[in-house]
Parts: structure tokens; C-alpha cells; sequence
């Protein structure tokens, strides 16, 4: 036996080994690893914004290319031109501002007028320059107010176009004011407005720009609203291009404004006029800021360096000190068209879209401008990238919207590898500790094997003898009178018998372990049954002059296996039988208690100790006291005892105490309830 143990237990120390081996590598690189999780945590951090950058940078891209494609059809398809720029910029919600120039670089769209042009001037008729010259002379020389105005009605009388005669409305409505006539002004005034809102003088100052301070100017209680509809038709005239813009529009718009806001009554027209007012506003600050840009474009003849979208626009930074305008502008023929888009607006339609979508913790991204070429400072968990070349001005700041997340995100993690950890240190020792204890039990299952070997041997040895003796005494005719030959032919049938029962529990044990037991279920008579299984100890009892007490109920039936039940009130008997050396008596019980049936067999022998009480029904087990050391026995008949009564649904229970005997009651159920 020994040396066969050696290779088991050097297997069983390496394999220990192994895993505490590989445990003690996991539980440090668990450690490291949580010590390290912080600084891990912010590497991961600082490449999830690196990479949101690069995503943020891609999303400013593909809307300025997409934009471009679709305002490129949309200007091909609908044929746009002076009239529709609002109708672009109402359709396309990024657009900042749409324009169009010719090719002397003047704006067509916004339509704006830089100094003299020559598009209004006509050949005028002696007539009407020797009458309005002489109205001049009146009016400003002389002083002469009513002549003057003579002169200047000769003057419309003989105009043969718009110039000349607007002029004369103009001077008309001038002298109507001088002399407080506001009825007669706001006559010709409303002429000007309603016919003549494109015309400008040498100056390229429309004449409707003269009108409107004027109007102004003579407004009172009574005319208001209707001085509020001819400045309204101006500004619309303004906004739909119809009246051109200059640089002394802004200073109109500005005293419109005023007028409105003295109005003790708003209007209800004031917040639109107010609206139609900075969009005309916008397109003045865009004209400041880039006309020069744009005209430096289309002068310059190299271009190559520029970025090109779609094939078709070069794109330019606006003039601006901020950066904060992207001009997308492309020649087709003998002019020029683009449009403008804003930061702001590009920015805010950006943020719109779930940039956090697939990213683990959540930012926040701030557009941040840089300050004298130099980049303001950042802590270590923000991430300040370009957000895109075509808005070279701008860097995103990329931060985390709550930084106390790291730590609680590092705790958690923590806790879950402190956990995990713990789990695999306690599933080693558990592993360890189950190992050693199957270890321990397979040694005491050989012990057992081997107890049970030497006790069959034993016990088969021991009736085999006496059968032998008895048997060769009757061949050899030693035996001299009939009663003692039939004295020895009994004790031959008994121990055939106790082998016979002894060789059963082997055989059943056996199917018992292999789950090949059968059982043949009838209902069964336990009083008749009982009294045989006493019957066939009855040589034993009688031969170890035991006492047997009888406390039998008549016709107690239940549904069983009637050999396995009668196998186990015999085992039941033989062990009182076995393990009674000083008080032999005997107590054997039955009786039907609440629908089932109760057996009991009862002894006064040496009794159970209290830890062992649950043991005695495993194979091959035997109580380990000084006074049974002596007592045969193979250690099966208890644990095919339960096996059986297990198998029939009942229950077997035990009542020991040491040298007072044990009481083992078994409980089945009776034939009314198992029928039911």
C-alpha cells in the first residue's frame, strides 16, 4: 500500500503546486493592476478624446463638403439670382450669407454700391438743366423759395427719364420741408418710394435715402402710421434688393431704429421691421469684413494653394480678426458666387449630433480661440486639438463633464478586482482544501475497501468453517444418534443462511452503487412479514438467549418490495443481535400511526456515540468503539437498509445513547395512503 500512495500523492502536490502557482500570478497581476488603475483610466481617457477630436474634426467636414454639393445643385436647378438670395439662405439654415459679383468684383447679391457708377446717367434736355440750375440758384442763393419752386416743377415738367425727374421730386420735396409744408413733402417723398427706389445720383447714393431722414424728420402724431408704411416698403425694397445698399445704409438703418423705439405705442409691425433691419445689418458687416478678401480672390490668378470642396469652391477665411467666417466662393464665367457659413452655427449643428455615443465616460466640448498664437493651458484630462483647417482660429477643448466619475470609476473597478481577487484566493484554498479532503476521503474509502475485504474474508471464513465441521462430522458417521445429527444439520441450514443474507447485502450494495436495484412493489402484510424474518433469527436468538419483547399490531399492510423490506428488518435484528454483550434483550415493534406504518427494532447494547450517528449508514462503515473493535460485520447492512427504505419514500431514524442501546425506527407509508 505504500508504495502504490507515493505516485498519488506527488501528483497531487504538483498539481497544489500548479495552482498555487498560477493563483499567486493572477493575484499579482490583479494588484498591479488595480494599483495602476488610475493612471490606465487617464491614458484611456486622453485616447477616447483624441479620437472624439478626429471624429469632431470629420463631422466639420463632411458638413462643409455636404453643403456645398447640395447648395452647388440647388443653384443650377432654381436658376438663382438677384432676387432669391434669401430664398438660399431660408433653405439652407448654415448659411450665413449668400452673394454674387460680376466680374469688376462688384456685389450683385447683397447688392451694394462702392463709390460713382454710370448706370443710371442719361442725356438730359437743356431745358430741364437750365430750369433746375436756376431753381438751385433760387433756393440756395437766393433764398427764394416760392421761384425756386417754379423752377423745379419746370424742371420735372420737361425731365425725359427717371433720373431727371426723380431729381425733381427730390428738390421738391426738399423746398416742401423748408417750408414746413410736411402734407405736400410727404407727397412727393412718397413718389420717390414708390417709383423710383433703384435710382442713385453721381454719388451712388440712392434718392430714397434722401427721403426717409426726411420723412422722418416731418413725422408727427397724425401722419405716423402713414410715414411707418413708406419707410416700411423702403426697407422691404432694401431687403429684396431692390434699393441697393451703400456705405451710409447702416447709418439709415440706425435712424429708423430710433424713430421706432421714440414711438411712445409700439407698433405691431416693430419686431419684424426690427428683424428685416439686422438682416440688412448682417449683410452690411458681411460686405466690411471680406469684400476685400473676395475681390483679392478674383484678382489673384494662382489659386492651386487654396482648399478645394467638391471640386468646384475655394474656401477662404473671412477678414475678420476671430476667424470665424468660412467663405466658399467659385468662378462660373464672368462671375463669381459662394456663400458664407458661421462658426457659431456650424458648431451648434455639430454638437447636435451624439458624439458621446460610443464612448465609455462623458465629455463636454468647448470651442475655445487661440490667444497670440499660443494655446491657452489645459489640465492633464483635457484634450485641446485644431477642430478644423478650414477654421484655423478655433481649438476644441475636450473635457470631461464630471472628473470625480475617475475616481468613482476607479473605485468600482477596484471593488470588482478586489472582489474577483478574493473570489479566486478563497476558490484556491477552497479547491485546495476540497483536494486534500478527497484525498483524505478516497484514503479512508481504501481503508474501508480494504476492512471490508479482510471482514468478508472473515465472515465467510468463519460459517464456512462450521458448515465444513458439521458437514464432515455427518459423512464420517461421528455422529451417533438422530437427534444430535439433526442438531447439526440445523446449524448447517442457519449458517448457510447468515451467508446467504451476507452475500445478499454484498449483492445488493452492489446494484445499489451501479443504480441497477429493482423493486417489485405489492402490498405486503409487514405483521406476517416481521414475524417471519423473527422466525428465521430464531435459532440465534434462542442460541444467545436474547429476550425478545413483541409489541406487534395485526394486519398492518403498505405497498413495498416484500424481500427488501423483510432484508431489512433482519439486518435491523442481526445488528441488535451483534452489538448486545451484557443485557440481551430485544424490543421489536410495529404499529400504524397517523397513514403510516412504523417499525421499530430496539436493543440494550453498546450503543451509538452521538457523532457518529449519521455515519453508521455510509458503506463500509464501522463504529469506532473499544468494544466492537471484536464484533464482525462487512459495514454494508445499515446502508443498504436506508438505500431501501429511501427507495420505498421512507424515512429511517436512529435514538442511541452509549451503553443503553439504540432504537432504529423506520417509517412507511401504509397501504391507504399509498393507494391514495
Amino acid at each position: 500500500m505504500a508504495r502504490k500512495k507515493k505516485p498519488v500523492l506527488r501528483l497531487t502536490l504538483f498539481f497544489i503546486a500548479v495552482v498555487i502557482a498560477s493563483g499567486s500570478i493572477l493575484a499579482y497581476l490583479s494588484i498591479n493592476n488595480i494599483s495602476n488603475l488610475k493612471e490606465l483610466t487617464e491614458k484611456r481617457i486622453q485616447e477616447e478624446q483624441k479620437n472624439l477630436a478626429l471624429t469632431l474634426s470629420d463631422h466639420f467636414e463632411e458638413e462643409i463638403t455636404d453643403l456645398a454639393e447640395k447648395f452647388s445643385d440647388y443653384w443650377d436647378r432654381h436658376n438663382i439670382g438677384l432676387s432669391n438670395g434669401m430664398m438660399l439662405m431660408d433653405t439652407f439654415v448654415l448659411i450665413e450669407q449668400v452673394f454674387l459679383l460680376d466680374d469688376y468684383g462688384k456685389f450683385i447679391w447683397p447688392w451694394f454700391i462702392d463709390g460713382f457708377e454710370n448706370r443710371n446717367i442719361r442725356k438730359s434736355p437743356a431745358r430741364f438743366h437750365t430750369n433746375f440750375d436756376q431753381g438751385e440758384r433760387a433756393e440756395f442763393i437766393e433764398k427764394d423759395l416760392s421761384k425756386a419752386n417754379s423752377k423745379y416743377l419746370s424742371a420735372l415738367r420737361a425731365s425725359t427719364n427717371n433720373l431727371d425727374s426723380v431729381q425733381s421730386l427730390n428738390a421738391l420735396a426738399r423746398l416742401s420741408v423748408k417750408k414746413e409744408d410736411g402734407k405736400q413733402a410727404f407727397i412727393y417723398y412718397s413718389s420717390i418710394i414708390s417709383e423710383f427706389p433703384g435710382i442713385c445720383d453721381s454719388h451712388g447714393f440712392p434718392y430714397v435715402y434722401y427721403a426717409i431722414p426726411q420723412l422722418i424728420k416731418i413725422s408727427n402724431q397724425a401722419n405716423w402710421n402713414r410715414i411707418l408704411q413708406e419707410i416700411w416698403g423702403c426697407l422691404i425694397s432694401i431687403d429684396t434688393g431692390k434699393i441697393p445698399l451703400n456705405l451710409t445704409t447702416r447709418d439709415i438703418l440706425e435712424q429708423i431704429s430710433h424713430w421706432i423705439e421714440t414711438e411712445p405705442t409700439p407698433h405691431e409691425k416693430s419686431p419684424e421691421l426690427a428683424q428685416i433691419i439686422e438682416r440688412i445689418g448682417n449683410r452690411l458687416s458681411f460686405i466690411a469684413r471680406n469684400r476685400d478678401v473676395i475681390r483679392a480672390y478674383l484678382q489673384d490668378g494662382n489659386r492651386d494653394e487654396l482648399s478645394l470642396i467638391n471640386d468646384s469652391y475655394h474656401a477662404l477665411n473671412g477678414n475678420s480678426q476671430d476667424r470665424d467666417e468660412l467663405i466658399l466662393i467659385k468662378l462660373d464665367g464672368d462671375s463669381a458666387s459662394g456663400f458664407s457659413i458661421a462658426f457659431q452655427k456650424l458648431w451648434s449643428r455639430i454638437l447636435e449630433q451624439e458624439l458621446n455615443e460610443d464612448a465609455e465616460f462623458e465629455y463636454e466640448f468647448k470651442p475655445q480661440k487661440e490667444v497670440n498664437g499660443m494655446n491657452n493651458s489645459v489640465s492633464p484630462l483635457t484634450t485641446s486639438s485644431e477642430i478644423s483647417p478650414y477654421f484655423p482660429g478655433y481649438q476644441v477643448l475636450i473635457e470631461l463633464k464630471n472628473e470625480r466619475l475617475i475616481d468613482e470609476f476607479v473605485k468600482r473597478r477596484s471593488w470588482i478586482y478586489g472582489i474577483a481577487l478574493t473570489l479566486l484566493l478563497g476558490g484556491m484554498v477552497l479547491g485546495i482544501l476540497l483536494i486534500l479532503r478527497d484525498i483524505s476521503r478516497e484514503e479512508h474509502l481504501s481503508r474501508l475497501r480494504a476492512d471490508f475485504i479482510s471482514n468478508v474474508t472473515h465472515e465467510l471464513k468463519t460459517p464456512l468453517t462450521s458448515i465444513q465441521l458439521f458437514a464432515e462430522s455427518i459423512v464420517l458417521n461421528r455422529i451417533k444418534t438422530a437427534a444430535h445429527r439433526k442438531e447439526y444439520l440445523q446449524i448447517i441450514l442457519k449458517e448457510t443462511e447468515s451467508l446467504k443474507r451476507m452475500i445478499n447485502n454484498i449483492l445488493d450494495f452492489s446494484r445499489q452503487e451501479k443504480g441497477k436495484q429493482q423493486y417489485n412493489f405489492e402490498e405486503v402484510n409487514v405483521t406476517l412479514l416481521l414475524n417471519e424474518a423473527i422466525l428465521d433469527l430464531e435459532y440465534w436468538l434462542v442460541e444467545k438467549k436474547f429476550i425478545l419483547v413483541k409489541e406487534i399490531e395485526e394486519h398492518v399492510t403498505t405497498m413495498a418490495d416484500r424481500g427488501a423490506i423483510k432484508q431489512v428488518i433482519i439486518n435491523l435484528l442481526n445488528n441488535a443481535i451483534k452489538f448486545s454483550m451484557n443485557r440481551k434483550e430485544i424490543t421489536v415493534r410495529l404499529k400504524k400511526e397517523n397513514e403510516m406504518v412504523m417499525i421499530q427494532v430496539a436493543d440494550k447494547g453498546i450503543g451509538i456515540p452521538e457523532d457518529q450517528r449519521e455515519m453508521i449508514f455510509q458503506p463500509f462503515y464501522r463504529v469506532g468503539q473499544k468494544k466492537a473493535e471484536d464484533i464482525s460485520g462487512t459495514g454494508l447492512g445499515l446502508s443498504v437498509v436506508k438505500e431501501i427504505v429511501k427507495a420505498h419514500q421512507g424515512t429511517i431514524q436512529v435514538d442511541s445513547q452509549l451503553d443503553k442501546g439504540s432504537t432504529f425506527t423506520i417509517l412507511l407509508k401504509s397501504t391507504q395512503e399509498n393507494s391514495a
